[in-house]
Formats: C-alpha cells, structure tokens, sequence
C-alpha cells in the first residue's frame, strides 16, 4: 500500500504539472562519478542525477548531451527513456570527503532538471542537497520545477553556512505558448510562486529567462511580461540567454519550427549557420533586455569562482535603442542579418 508521504509527492506532482508530459521509463544505473568537470561555464563542477527529461522542452540543448553519450535519440528518447543513477548521493559524499576537494561551487541541473516529476519518486537532488549541506559547499541549482519547495529546510539550512543561487527558468509567461515551448513542465507562474516563498525563507532565488527564442519571445512585450513577474514576485536576480542550436538540438528545434512556425524557417536557416546566433542579434538583445532589466529594477547575477564566489553587478540604464521587428516582412533586413522582434 502507498504511505501517506508518497501520495503527498504523487499529489504534490499533479498540482505542479498540469502541461502534457511524456509517458517515460526509469532505467535505474550506477554511476562511477557525481562530481563532473565543465569547461567554458561560470562555473567548474555540475551534478546530474538524472539523464533525459521529461519536460521535453522544444529547445534543450541537454539532447545533444543525451545522444552523444550514446543514450539514445536525442529526440523521443531523451524525454521518455530516463537514466536514475540510483547511487548519485553515495558517490557525491564519497568525493565531497576527498582532502583535494576545496569546496568549490557546484551546479545542479546543467544538462537535466533535477527536479523533474521523477525526483518526487527517487528523490536523488534531496540526497544532493543532504551531502552538500553536510559539507558546507556552496552550490546553483537551475530548475523549472515548483518542487524545489519540498527541500526548502535543506536550502535554508546550506543557505546560512554558504553560497546559494537558485535559478527558475521562465521563457514564456504567455499561457499558450508554454504549453508549446514546454509540454512537460509546471506552469511558469507557479515557478515564480515557490521562487518567492524560496526568498522568504532565506534561500536567494531569481529568474533566468532563457533561452529567448528569436520571433518568438525575443520582443519588447514578451521580455517585459516575464520582468514584470519576475519582479512582482520578489526575484533576487534576473538574467537571461540567448538560443543555441547544437546539431542534435537543431534537428529537433527546426521540426518544431517547420510544424508550428512555419513562417519563421528560412529566417532560422539564414540565422543559424552555426551553433550560435549572429553577434549583430545578441548585441541588440542584450541592450533590449539591459534596458528592460533597469526598467523593472532588476539586477543581474552570476556564478564564478572558486568557493561560490558571487558576482552582483547593476544593470546599464542608459537610453536603449529601439529594434526592428523580426519576423514582420515591412522590416525584415534582406541581407542573411537578423534583428529581433519589437
């Protein structure tokens, strides 16, 4: 019979999750490492219990990850066939002891949610979280998961010893279009709820608005709607990144545009030759979003360093250009350039 504590989650789970999620299988494995090296980040060490996610986000970059390790396909498989590393927190507390640890900062949730409806079951980040408070390490956790609320007593207490940033993705605050963007996940506003009670509770939590999908959430309305939640709900810090189409990604993102924008395919094409946007199109998003950010009194954070190092930086709020739009033929540039949305 089901105890009390596990219908709590079950039911915990059914009022977070209300969009489509995959129908997945949990495949149980043991890991040799928890603690994984990462080059070219803010930050040096991340932690994922889990491999594949159901929230099935059109745009995770964590698919290339998925295939490359030779999971499976980077596509249906990475949101219905997920990997539990059934020994993650054991591991973690075996390499936290080692005396050439130096207490470095650690980030949950790099290439999966670790919060995904699968941890109310597993409970593989509580784990995490009980090691790295054990240890006093400072850590960042990134989620789009209203059941952090859950280890809010673990959060509080790693909190009041070291550094804590918690991250919740939000890309879209428009009902409709985050059904699509993110069929698996909890609705973005009930994110932004548990970011609040996290500041309440002592636990430093703000908004990552990322990725801004060109033509799609990259105009002034739809920046501003998530800045105006962001900061209605106490947001500690707002910061945000840009689309990137690895191959694996590409694929799979590009299907997605083909079927539901269409309109948007040969801009995309023309756009990302490569991994990475046009500089001309991040330059004029990061003085679109600087401009909104000091609008709404917002401030930027990031991660970096040794030891969690924290870096709290005010945004510019000098006068901003305005762009043209992206997708709108009466102010699309002819040559291969992209602007973004107005």
């Amino acid at each position: 019979m089901r105890s009390h504590y596990a219908l709590g989650i079950v039911l915990m789970e059914h009022a977070f999750y209300t969009g489509v999620m995959a129908r997945a299988e949990y495949v149980p494995i043991r890991c040799k490492s928890a603690l994984n090296r990462v080059h070219g980040m803010p930050f040096q060490w991340s932690l994922n219990p889990y491999v594949g996610c159901v929230h099935a986000c059109q745009y995770c970059y964590a698919r290339a990850y998925y295939e490359l390790a030779e999971h499976g396909n980077g596509g249906t498989d990475f949101e219905s066939r997920i990997l539990v590393k059934s020994n993650f927190p054991e591991v973690l507390r075996q390499e936290l002891r080692r005396p050439s640890w130096k207490a470095d900062l650690v980030a949950l949730g790099t290439a999966t949610d670790p919060y995904q409806p699968a941890e109310g079951r597993f409970r593989l980040t509580r784990g995490v979280l009980e090691r790295l408070r054990d240890f006093v390490n400072p850590m960042s956790l990134v989620t789009k998961s209203p059941l952090v609320f859950r280890d809010i007593d673990l959060l509080s207490e790693i909190a009041a010893s070291a550094t804590v940033r918690i991250f919740f993705t939000i890309t879209t605050v428009d009902q409709d279009l985050w059904r699509e963007l993110e069929p698996g996940t909890a609705n973005p506003l009930k994110r932004l709820h548990v970011m609040e009670q996290l500041n309440v509770a002592g636990v430093p939590a703000g908004v990552i608005l990322a990725p801004i999908l060109p033509g799609i959430t990259d105009s002034s309305d739809s920046i501003e709607a998530v800045a105006r939640e962001a900061r209605n709900h106490g947001a500690a810090f707002f910061t945000y990144t840009t689309l990137r189409l690895g191959a694996t990604v590409r694929d799979h993102y590009f299907q997605f545009i083909t079927r539901d924008f269409p309109e948007l395919r040969d801009r995309y094409e023309r756009a990302y030759v490569q991994t990475h946007a046009p500089e001309n199109y991040k330059s004029q998003l990061d003085r679109r979003v600087k401009r909104i950010q000091a609008e709404y009194g917002l401030t930027v954070e990031a991660m970096r360093g040794r030891a969690g190092d924290a870096v709290t930086t005010l945004v510019d709020r000098r006068p901003q250009l305005t762009l043209p739009l992206w997708h709108d033929s009466g102010a699309l540039d002819p040559s291969p350039r992209m602007g973004i949305s107005g």
